[in-house]
Parts: C-alpha cells; structure tokens; sequence
C-alpha cells in the first residue's frame, strides 16, 4: 500500500515543520506548503513554495494539487498587534488573508476530494488567541476566534464523511513567531512551549481510533512571563 498522504501548510519552521518531521517518522509522504523553504534543513520534506498571503491566486494555485491528502495540518499564519486604528487598511487584509481565508480556500479545495475517499483528518493550528482576547490583539484575535468557530462548524459538517476535525491552540511557542514582533516570552521551556511537543500532542491525536476526535486541545507552558525587547 502507498505511504499516507499528508499536507503541512507553514512547514518552513516552528509548529510546521515539527509535526511535518513527526508525520514523516510514522509513514507519511509529506508535503510542506510555505512562502520559502530556504532556511529548512528537513530533507524528508516535499516542498511547494506558495504565498497563501495571496489569495486572489490561490483557486488556480490549487489546481495543482491533485491527490488528496489523508491528513490536512493548516498551520500558517502570523502574528501582529496593536490597536486597530495602528493597522493600515492593506495591513488588515492581509493579517486576515493569511490567518483566515486562505485555510477557508485551503478547505474548499481539498474537502471534496477526501470526502470521496472516505475518510481523512484536519487539523486547524489556532491559537490561545482563540478562546480570549487581549489587549493590542484585536485583528489577530478575531483571525483566531474566525478560526474555532471555523472548525466547530466544520466538525459538525464532517463526521458524516469519517473526518475528523482536530483545534489546537497553543500559547506561545518556541518558534520564530516573534521575530517580527516587539515582544517575546521569556526564555526556557517553563515560559515557552516547545514546537515539537505541540507536534506529539497533534499526532497523539491523530493517532486515537477512528472512531474518537479530540474537538479542542488548549496548550499552555507552566509559567507566563513576556518582555519587550
């Protein structure tokens, strides 16, 4: 039999590429979707360079992949905050393309086709920023909270088909997340969650009986602590 097939998108770094490599390691042919993969050393990895920013191409970005996969990990997305009246116009549209509509096209595309093959899982990467907002989080939590409801939704449209739809939201990650950003988490473990242990907890999920779906899992490291740089 053929190796499942899974698609990762944001697979050049963080939460991305922890759970690409930790699907790679069970079986899985895996296939990564991000902006650029210059800097990724994972060489298990089919990769496909696409802006999901753009999603005025996206429909015929898409056409180009034909199989469906087994397993959906959408995953790609960015921060950025301030208050609403700081974003420019173009600011907010594509901070909601990215978190939101692209992953709303990502699904158009492929649901059909694993509803044809009979089963099939997606997972849904949100965000602590989906169950409370924050203070200077306003756009990126409504892309967050767009995304719970998103997949509670979707949850109840799939189980007819043998889908599961997996929600995971981590708190800050050790990842690349904040580079761009004025702020960051304290350093270490007990303030920052390790990207491959959000992997595991997906693929423990992943991995119950057909018949079980975890619906939501929430993760947080054991202290909270953020310092601007």
């Amino acid at each position: 039999m053929s190796k499942p097939y899974a698609l990762v998108t944001g697979a050049s770094s963080g939460i991305g590429l922890a759970t690409a490599k930790a699907l790679a390691e069970r079986g899985y042919a895996v296939e990564g979707v991000a902006r650029n993969f210059s800097k990724t050393d994972f060489d298990g990895l089919q990769k496909t360079e696409l802006d999901l920013s753009l999603v005025a191409d996206l429909p015929a970005a898409l056409q180009g992949f034909k199989r469906a996969p087994n397993t959906l990990i959408l995953n790609a997305g960015y921060g950025q905050f301030g208050g609403i009246e700081q974003f420019s116009h173009d600011q907010i549209r594509r901070l909601v393309d990215t978190n939101l509509v692209s992953n709303l096209f990502l699904i158009k595309h492929f649901l059909p086709k694993m509803k044809r093959q009979g089963s099939g899982d997606i997972v849904l990467i949100g965000s602590e920023s989906a169950v409370q907002g924050a203070k200077a989080g306003s756009i990126y939590c409504a892309t967050k909270f767009a995304i719970r409801g998103l997949a509670q939704s979707l949850r109840a449209d799939c189980s007819s088909s043998n889908i599961r739809v997996i929600l995971v939201n981590p708190g800050p990650v050790e990842s690349n997340f904040f580079d761009e950003l004025n702020f960051e988490p304290q350093r270490g473990e007990c303030f920052e969650i390790p990207a491959e242990s959000v992997a595991d907890t997906i693929m423990s999920a992943l991995e119950q009986p057909r018949s079980v779906v975890i619906d939501e899992i929430n993760m947080q490291p054991i202290k909270r602590s953020f310092k601007k740089k």
